[in-house]
């Protein structure tokens, strides 16, 4: 772009907005063309990480509000978290000085836009609900949601001998009205039925769920659908309301949202999608960037781009495009601080609950706060094997059984291990039997023992508990699911032989169940944390999507067990999955400075692989 048509664009601009010329000069030509885009003009902007894009969606969508005529028509700008949808807000009214009213405009989630717009409003006419002293507003109940009145809406299956209950949370209708689980397991079991009238009974119980005022977020999508098809008038008066709508983070779109967006494109909405296609991770979501790319290039849209990376420096870019096989030239603008900032690891099983010991020593050595670096992993016992060991007082109750078993039973075991397994299991045990009355210096003894005779107790137990050790069946891990049957079966007996005043064993039963959200975790994944020191955050990929940070550890799963979570599974060769290639993607182009990735012990082979891509091996 010529410098004094840049200029001019500029002063243009600026004349507009709440901020300064020279602010606005900083601006490359390609961010500069985009906020000039046409309105008019369909259009994505395929944004590569830290170019900058909200920076830039916020003077766009502030120009345009500011140059916006229509009073009872307006722009949408819709994205796809809340603390998104904070920042674009605050961006707008820091460019445009705009007041807290955007009337007749919208600043929010895609979410919040189809319930504001389309579901509330309109709902009841489809389904029938009568509402509540005059609120015929829809219920929104979440997934994991164990309310006892979901039992109502409960179809019961029988298939292979057995009945099998299916909550009506657990499933939903795409904009297609194909059937599909919330998860791959409850999906799978919901594709394999061919009985007509079990799935005649799971449609009648979502309706009968929906007819009185509830919804999941997924029946959200599919019942607009639904509206917006069979009142072909609520397509045409809400492209009438929006005839702008710019979609950040468009990767995160579903098939049902883009169609959503389709029936009002032919209506006379103009669409901008921004985003990053090869940042798309919700396929657990049906969500598919090849369903956008497709849909962008079939609709005509004017594509733009934005190809400078003002968030890493120049190796780590390079690296994170290699990853993705992206052949176009991404310039990284930040400066390089690390004399190698993108670092390979091996490590074994002695030295994994080193790495954030090294983590922090490499973080220190090259002058960068550790406090905006981050530990990530791709798998939840990968990620809790790297955690700091939980304060010894708030473990849950099987846990602290667990880990007293592993304390005793452990090969190499030391006085500190019998310490800690005499401790553990009289915590335990005093909070199980007696209502955790007991002397906390001496193992919790309850006062109805003497001290000896409590630690001589607690020894019997522990030496029978080889049983239950070590936490494995089939040579395969425990989860504690499959554990804590086991666990009630090892305790029962013990309670008939305590002496005083003790809780009910029909009442300690309904206490032991798996620690919350771990319940397919393995029980030993809750031992190893011990000796691990580490005062990082320490993440999933998914919780770090979007944000800048100094370093990155990026940890391998040990084995290929790992759903994109071993290193394996981040190279495109074979049969591989593009969605582990994208997770490898996100995670690698967050760091400013520095990039690690810590995998297993290497082949010759591998090792190369990972050099080809950039990465400088280190002892």
């Amino acid at each position: 772009m010529l410098k004094s048509k840049k200029y001019k664009l500029l002063y243009k601009i600026n004349a507009s907005l709440n901020c300064s010329l020279d602010d606005l000069m900083k601006l490359s030509d390609e961010q500069t063309e985009y906020i000039n885009h046409y309105l008019k003009h369909s259009s994505f902007l395929k944004a590569c990480p830290g170019s900058g894009k909200t920076e830039v969606i916020g003077i766009k969508s502030a120009y345009e509000i500011h140059k916006w005529q229509p009073r009872n028509a307006g722009i949408a700008v819709v994205t796809f978290t809340i603390s998104a949808a904070k920042e674009l807000n605050n961006r707008v009214r820091k460019f445009g000085a705009v007041s807290s009213e955007t009337f007749p405009h919208f600043i929010g989630t895609f979410d919040s836009w189809i319930h504001n717009y389309i579901l509330q409003p309109f709902c009841h006419y489809l389904t029938g609900y009568e509402g509540k002293d005059g609120d015929k507003s829809m219920r929104l109940v979440d997934v994991e949601s164990s309310a006892g009145f979901l039992s109502n809406y409960t179809t019961n299956i029988f298939k292979d001998g057995q009945t099998r209950p299916v909550k009506v949370t657990e499933y939903y209708y795409d904009y297609q009205n194909n059937l599909h689980g919330q998860d791959d397991r409850i999906d799978g079991f919901l594709q394999s039925l061919t009985v007509a009238n079990d799935i005649k009974n799971l449609r009648l119980n979502k309706k009968k769920f929906i007819k009185a005022g509830f919804v999941t977020y997924p029946d959200v999508e599919w019942l607009s659908n639904i509206l917006l098809n069979k009142f072909p008038i609520l397509q045409e008066k809400l492209a009438q309301r929006f005839p702008v709508i710019i979609v950040d983070e468009c990767q995160d779109l579903s098939q049902g949202q883009i169609n959503i967006l389709e029936l009002l494109r032919q209506n006379g909405t103009n669409l901008h999608f921004i985003g990053d296609l090869n940042q798309s991770i919700y396929e657990f979501r049906k969500v598919n960037p090849q369903d956008i790319a497709d849909y962008i290039q079939n609709t005509g849209f004017v594509v733009r781009q934005l190809s400078n990376n003002y968030r890493s420096c120049q190796p780590i870019v390079n690296v994170t495009e290699k990853i993705i096989g992206n052949q176009q030239v991404i310039v990284g603008h930040e400066n390089q601080i690390c004399q190698q900032p993108c670092v390979l690891w091996q490590y074994n099983e002695q030295t994994f609950t080193q790495l954030p010991q090294m983590f922090e020593d490499f973080i220190s050595a090259n002058g960068m706060d550790k406090r905006n670096s981050v530990i990530l992993a791709r798998g939840k016992s990968t990620i809790a094997n790297l955690r700091t060991q939980k304060d010894k007082y708030s473990y849950s109750k099987p846990e602290l059984l667990a880990i007293a078993f592993h304390s005793w039973n452990k090969p190499e075991r030391n006085t500190e291990d019998i310490n800690s397994a005499l401790f553990y299991l009289g915590r335990a045990l005093c909070l199980l039997a007696f209502g955790g009355q007991g002397d906390s210096r001496n193992q919790y003894c309850p006062d109805d023992y003497e001290h000896v005779e409590w630690r001589l107790l607690l020894k019997g137990i522990l030496e029978r508990s080889h049983i239950l050790y070590p936490y494995t069946e089939n040579d395969q891990a425990i989860t504690w699911t499959k554990w804590i049957p086991k666990l009630k079966a090892f305790l029962q007996p013990i309670w008939a032989e305590l002496t005083g005043k003790t809780i009910e064993w029909a009442d300690v039963v309904q206490k032991l169940k798996s620690p919350g959200g771990m319940k397919d975790i393995a029980v030993k994944e809750t031992c190893s944390q011990a000796g691990v020191k580490n005062s990082f955050r320490t993440t999933t990929i998914h919780s770090v999507k979007g944000e800048t940070l100094n370093a990155v550890l990026l940890v391998s799963h040990p084995n290929k067990q790992s759903r994109g979570g071993h290193f394996s599974h981040w190279f495109m060769e074979g049969n591989y999955d593009p969605e582990h290639i994208r997770f490898a993607y996100v995670a690698m182009s967050r760091p400013k400075y520095a990039l690690i990735v810590a995998t297993p012990k290497l082949k010759n082979a591998e090792l190369a692989k990972l050099q080809a891509l950039g990465f400088v091996p280190q002892p």
